[in-house]
């Protein structure tokens, strides 16, 4: 903390400040949306949901809602079989396949190499999302959108936690020359069977830091919280067996950094994934104090504004930005360095 002298104004915001020497101090956790790195890494969020809406035939006009679009290709896909219906491995498996096309096409309309293009093309089932990106030149962290990452990946965070399903936030901390160790959240108790990735004598630190996928992780498809009933089956089992960590659906590392003070990038209110998150693990664990917590929304309108003022800044604490992932950067940035 800056030193302040007995007579003279203090020097900034000492909440601002408060918040920097924290964030300094490696006591801020970063949770990023799935929207947010679509919109750094994949082309943008809307795009990619309405294009997920197109290839189900969604019927309605909210084709930017991705919860519903996949209940709805659940309940009306047909199998090869002719059977209508798709079981939930089947349906999350077919959503990421569908991620992978909207890669590929996205980066042949982009200029790609064509044997690049081939290459990944004879590779696309043997890879997962994130690997499948990485065989196009994704993320591209050099320029446009996904540069933002870099700015995050060279704070001192020792835990971030996300609500997407790709390594993308590991691949930014591994171009800073970070050890990062990915864990997906076992949510439900079928996931179980997934073999840790950190151990007990295992501590989270800004050069081996841990990144917890909340909601899923793309090498394990069934491990996806993607539909409105896998949203509340989410909210219903990380609610229980708190303080017992033989029953806890999450990890004890990650329910300690939900003490600290948290950034949530890229959330709009009324999504599944932000109402999931807030009531099942933010709010249970929230401080009595002010603890300086920053939300970001996407796109925000009015109504959300409103609401978000009025109550989640009262119930929670939160300090509230409003603006895009790469504005908020700049923010930080402009906050740490003072310029």
């Amino acid at each position: 903390m800056p030193i302040y002298k007995p007579a003279g104004p203090q020097p900034g915001n000492p909440i601002q400040l408060s918040f920097v020497e924290r964030l300094r101090a490696g006591r801020v956790v970063p949770v990023v949306s799935d929207a947010a790195l679509a919109n750094l890494v994949l082309g943008g969020w809307q795009k990619l949901a309405q294009g997920y809406a197109a290839y189900t035939g969604y019927p309605l006009p909210d084709r930017d809602n991705l919860v519903k679009v996949a209940k709805y290709r659940q309940l009306f896909a047909e199998d090869p079989q002719g059977r209508r219906g798709l079981q939930d491995q089947a349906l999350k498996a077919d959503y990421l396949n569908w991620v992978k096309n909207h890669i590929y096409f996205a980066t042949q309309a982009g200029g790609a190499d064509p044997d690049l293009l081939a290459e990944a093309e004879a590779q696309v089932d043997s890879r997962t999302v994130s690997e499948f990106a990485h065989l196009l030149g994704l993320p591209r962290f050099d320029d446009g959108p996904a540069a933002a990452m870099r700015v995050w990946a060279d704070l001192p965070v020792r835990v971030a936690l996300t609500t997407s399903p790709y390594t993308f936030i590991e691949d930014a901390l591994r171009r800073a020359g970070k050890a990062p160790r990915t864990e997906v959240c076992r949510w439900r108790k079928e996931l179980d069977s997934i073999e840790p990735a950190i151990d007990g004598a295992y501590r989270p630190s800004a050069l081996e830091p841990l990144v917890y996928h909340l909601h899923g992780l793309d090498a394990y498809p069934d491990s996806l919280v993607l539909t409105e009933d896998d949203h509340l089956e989410f909210l219903v089992n990380v609610c229980q067996g708190q303080g017992n960590n033989a029953a806890d659906r999450v990890h004890a590392l990650v329910r300690q950094a939900l003490f600290n003070d948290l950034i949530l990038l890229g959330y709009s209110l009324a999504a599944w994934d932000f109402r999931a998150l807030y009531a099942g693990l933010i709010k249970p664990s929230s401080k009595q104090e002010d603890r300086g917590v920053v939300a970001l929304q996407v796109t925000p309108n009015e109504a959300e504004k409103r609401y978000l003022d009025d109550y989640v800044r009262r119930e929670a604490r939160f300090e509230v930005f409003w603006g895009e992932l790469a504005e908020y950067t700049q923010h930080l940035r402009q906050m740490m360095t003072g310029q």
